[in-house]
C-alpha cells in the first residue's frame, strides 16, 4: 500500500510538467519509470529509486520547509497518517524509511531491481 502511495506521489509530481493536456496512463508510466531509471538501463535499482524519491519529495515540498503536510501530497489521509511522524508531517527520514520497504515489495522477482513489467504492474494497482 505504501509503495502505491509513493508512486501516486510520483505521478502527481510528474504530471504538471506536461501542461494542460492529460497524458495517457502509458505515457505517464513511461515518464515516471524514465525519471527513476537514472542510467537508462531498463531497470530501477534501489539507489536510483531512493535518489529520485528525494527528488519527488522536494517537488512536493512546495513551501520548502523539508516536511510534507497533508495538503502537499495526494495521499489518502490514512496512508499519510501511517507514514507521518507524531507531529503529523512527513520528514525526509520518514519518507526514506518508507522507500526501503516499498522497493522490496515492488521487486517481485527478488533480483534487487524493478523492471518495466514490475513497475507497470504496480502502476496498474495505483490506478485501481
Amino acid at each position: 500500500m505504501v509503495l502505491l502511495a509513493i508512486l501516486a506521489l510520483a505521478a502527481h509530481a510528474v504530471t504538471p510538467a506536461w501542461g494542460a493536456g492529460k497524458p495517457s496512463y502509458e505515457k505517464r508510466d513511461r515518464a515516471i519509470f524514465d525519471l527513476l531509471d537514472d542510467n537508462h538501463d531498463g531497470v530501477i535499482s534501489m539507489p536510483e529509486f531512493k535518489n529520485n524519491q528525494m527528488l519527488i519529495f522536494y517537488l512536493l515540498d512546495r513551501n520548502k520547509d523539508l516536511v510534507l503536510t497533508k495538503n502537499e501530497t495526494a495521499l489518502p489521509a490514512d496512508v499519510f497518517d501511517e507514514i507521518a511522524g507524531p507531529e503529523g508531517k512527513i520528514n525526509t527520514i520518514e519518507f526514506l524509511n518508507v522507500v526501503d520497504k516499498a522497493f522490496k515489495n515492488a521487486d517481485t522477482n527478488h533480483d534487487s531491481t524493478i523492471d518495466r513489467k514490475e513497475f507497470n504492474a504496480l502502476m496498474r494497482r495505483v490506478r485501481e
